[in-house]
């Protein structure tokens, strides 16, 4: 029999219940609890009748003895073995009996706790919530408090989940009733760091807490989150001028907002919580496509290259230190700091593509917003003048042509070394090659791709719209298309060569290629299949960097599996797609076309210095959207050797048993992994923020988190379900035409086998990775990006009508459905 008392110290929660253990941790950590008791729960694995025993009977009068015996008041309250956990709060399900006195009473309100455990209600939790280690029960019989006042503390705002936020709820007299909904108490909101009142309601008719009580309750409060490590959520009463705690229990809903704050750079400095913010996730979406990893959110964080975009701009105002923050698996990105980097471009050039990134209360505020024109001025004199040889409009491009041979040298040298043997600090030593050699071209990379290219499209189809009137973003699309130079076209064309030269090679080589995987299909190799082999090696080891469904470290390559590669050869071995570089080249007429025509159509005053204008816009469109679409061939290297080394770190972590596998390295950020090699970071806490941040992980790759924030984190729920059950669904614009055909909806890479010769293409969001499959495609549908997403840029390439910004588009477009879709106008229609 086990009975264990107030003085008994902390017991683990297999053996007294999250409720009990909780008891018994407030009471080791100092804090007034009323007296009480814990029946353990071998006593309720050992009644299968769930019967109190004589046995027990006898335990418990004794046990009472020391708190007042079993003649005063005692509350009797269930303490279930997964309750008040970190991840099941399991609120309101067991059973709780308040003034319960004499043995008779106490006796029936044990049996009855143990009931709940069997109860409907807990069977429907732990099946909605999938919970499968809750064999057992702990009962806790406490003495009643004779409460003046009672009531329920967060110090966290489960609501917003904003962490600065402590919410108080307290009534007049005995808590329960405010605990069970049937009366509704007094609110107060209170800012933790200074104590200010942020909201307080109080129903009519009731005494307000008094403000000394109220004042203990928020310090108490405080003081449990900070004695557990984790926001609480606190029931208590107050008798006479005595505060007592009678439970303290994780708030559950915070669990990864706590967590994940550990991922940001501004450590504790921000105030991502406050209320009269506004964050928005579509912006991000077009540098950080979610769901993100912690590990690729903390390597690429733009905070620093945000802060220069403003000071280039000539803005001289405060930036907040929280510009981002990380939810659910996706960045977001502070409205007004966006709004604000709008400012320098010129009315015209502020297309609908950009408001759409911006909270609707927003939008008015840049539509109305002067053109910051001696902000622009100050940029184009630190490009052009300060460091003009490197990113001058005119200058930015050629020398990134010129660095790229050298840079693509070293990296394939670097991507030749064997980490295996190295050391941790020559480990470190070759990463910090990696980013030197990142560093060579990043810097004029960015101006490149934040601000040429993204400018230029924005000022040119502004200029079109002005000149030509509607139909500007159809029209860009048009004189954009079939780029010069483009690596992903010569990549395709290589593929393609390659399933002709198994084609070419005869029908037996070319059965075993299109049924077998790549590594057996090697091992079997003949004088027939011999040349074939030969030029997919060679093709992997110049491209083995490339293939992955997005850049974050988390997904391989065709270097880590080149089954990955093999499944595109086998597409266009399947495949009537004509060549990729006969495609750009009608692409590329097609686009000297329109551009010659949209020349002779200027008419009115000034009419040929426009069209030397627009002239030399098409041009420097055509460097820099090319170059934007190029960099990222170059680029993904640095993004491969990184993956390389984390992963050569998650072995050697799970080798000393800090990880449970390698690939967990992803779910922390640089200074967790360094605080977990050194001992600064437990295991167990290590092992709870990565199952944690890989359970929103896998949740966002299903389902986008909402397009805006309010108030902390709660969603703009007109975004998230903005498209409702429409047919009619839209985006915008970005690569003309009009097509019918089948859906085919895909969320990773290695679903790309999938799709057959003239099928629309539905997804989040497309990578280099993925564009072998372009020449089999009829159209493409995207949820997230612009009219420069790598998807719409590849679309303008190969001919195909794309729309983007599809608010819930996977999810709303079934796989096989038949679907129209329209470049010309951003329509889609599921037929």
């Amino acid at each position: 029999m086990i009975i264990l008392s107030q003085a008994s110290g902390e017991a683990g929660i297999e053996v007294v219940g999250g409720k009990a253990a909780s008891l018994l941790a407030l009471t080791r950590r100092g804090f007034r609890v009323p007296g009480f008791i814990v029946i353990g729960a071998d006593e309720y694995r050992s009644s299968p009748s769930g019967r109190v025993s004589a046995e027990l009977r006898s335990q418990l009068l004794e046990a009472l003895v020391p708190i007042g015996g079993p003649d005063r008041e005692y509350a009797v309250r269930s303490s279930g073995l997964a309750e008040d956990s970190a991840d099941f709060s399991y609120a309101g399900v067991f059973e709780t009996v308040l003034g319960m006195t004499g043995e008779a009473a106490l006796v029936d309100a044990i049996e009855r706790c143990w009931a709940s455990h069997r109860g409907r209600i807990a069977d429907a939790y732990r099946s909605r919530r999938g919970v499968t280690d809750d064999s057992s029960m702990a009962v806790v019989v406490q003495r009643m408090v004779r409460a003046d006042w009672a009531g329920v503390s967060f110090s966290a705002d489960p609501l917003t989940q904003a962490l600065s936020v402590c919410v108080i709820n307290a009534t007049p007299g005995l808590g329960e009733e405010l605990v069970s909904g049937r009366v509704n108490p007094e609110e107060i909101r209170i800012e933790s760091t200074t104590g200010r009142i942020l909201d307080h309601r109080i129903p009519a008719g009731v005494a307000a807490l008094p403000v000394k009580l109220r004042d203990e309750v928020l310090r108490q409060t405080q003081a449990a989150a900070a004695a557990f490590g984790f926001p609480q959520d606190l029931e208590w009463a107050a008798e006479g001028d005595e505060l007592f705690l009678l439970q303290s229990r994780p708030i559950t809903t915070v669990a990864a907002v706590f967590h994940n704050r550990a991922l940001e750079p501004w450590e504790g400095q921000g105030h991502p919580d406050a209320a009269d913010r506004v964050w928005t996730r579509a912006y991000a979406d077009e540098v950080w496509s979610p769901p993100l990893t912690p590990l690729f959110y903390d390597i690429q964080n733009l905070t620093a290259v945000t802060r220069q975009q403003i000071a280039n701009g000539g803005d001289s105002a405060p930036v907040p230190v929280d510009i981002f923050k990380y939810f659910k698996a996706a960045a977001y990105m502070d409205v007004e700091v966006l709004g604000r980097l709008y400012a320098t471009l010129p009315p015209l050039a502020r297309r609908p593509s950009l408001f759409l990134l911006l909270a609707p209360e927003a939008r008015p505020a840049l539509s109305a917003a002067r053109w910051n024109w001696r902000g622009t001025l100050t940029r184009l004199w630190r490009f052009e003048v300060s460091r003009g040889r490197t990113l001058g409009l005119t200058r930015n491009h050629r020398f990134l042509q010129q660095a790229w041979p050298h840079y693509l040298h070293e990296a394939r040298r670097l991507a030749d070394v064997d980490l295996t043997p190295l050391p941790d600090a020559q480990l470190d030593r070759f990463l910090g090659e990696v980013w030197a050699l990142a560093l060579t071209v990043a810097p004029q990379c960015e101006v490149a791709v934040l601000y040429y290219s993204h400018d230029l499209r924005l000022l040119l189809t502004g200029l079109l719209e002005r000149w030509f009137g509607s139909g500007a973003e159809k029209l860009y699309a048009e004189v954009s298309s079939g780029l010069e130079h483009s690596e992903t076209v010569r990549e395709n064309e290589a593929i393609w060569e390659m399933a002709r030269s198994i084609r070419d090679a005869g029908p037996e080589v070319r059965q075993r290629a299109g049924s077998l995987p790549w590594a057996i299909f090697r091992a079997q190799s003949d004088p027939a299949s011999a040349p074939v082999i030969q030029s997919f090696d060679s093709f992997l080891r110049d491209h083995r960097h490339r293939g992955a469904n997005y850049k974050d470290m988390i997904y391989p390559r065709w270097g880590d599996d080149p089954e990955l590669l093999w499944g595109h050869l086998k597409a266009f071995l399947a495949s009537d797609a004509p060549r990729p570089s006969a495609v750009n080249a009608a692409s590329a007429q097609r686009r000297l076309r329109s551009q010659e025509s949209t020349l002779r159509a200027v008419r009115g005053q000034w009419f040929g210095l426009k069209r030397t204008l627009l002239r030399k816009l098409f041009r420097l469109n055509e460097l820099y959207s090319g170059l934007r679409d190029n960099h990222r061939f170059y680029y993904d290297y640095v993004w491969w050797l990184v993956r390389r080394v984390y992963l050569e770190k998650g072995r050697r972590l799970s080798r000393s048993g800090l990880l449970s596998q390698a690939h967990d390295v992803v779910f922390l950020c640089r200074k967790e992994l360094e605080e977990l090699r050194s001992g600064t970071l437990s295991t167990t806490l290590a092992a709870t923020r990565i199952e944690i941040r890989r359970r929103e992980w896998e949740e966002t790759r299903r389902t986008p988190p909402a397009r805006f924030l309010r108030r902390g984190y709660l969603p703009d729920e007109q975004t998230t379900s903005q498209q409702g059950a429409a047919r009619r669904l839209s985006g915008l614009a970005a690569s003309p035409g009009q097509v019918r055909g089948r859906a085919r909806v895909v969320l990773d890479v290695a679903g790309l086998s999938a799709v057959a010769d003239g099928d629309i293409l539905v997804t989040r969001q497309t990578d280099p990775g993925w564009t072998p499959a372009f020449a089999r495609l009829a159209g493409l549908v995207l949820e997230t990006g612009g009219v420069l997403a790598h998807g719409a840029s590849l679309c303008r390439e190969y001919g195909l009508p794309c729309v983007t910004a599809v608010e819930g588009a996977t999810a709303l477009i079934r796989d096989g459905d038949t679907i129209s879709i329209s470049g010309n106008d951003g329509a889609v229609e599921i037929l």
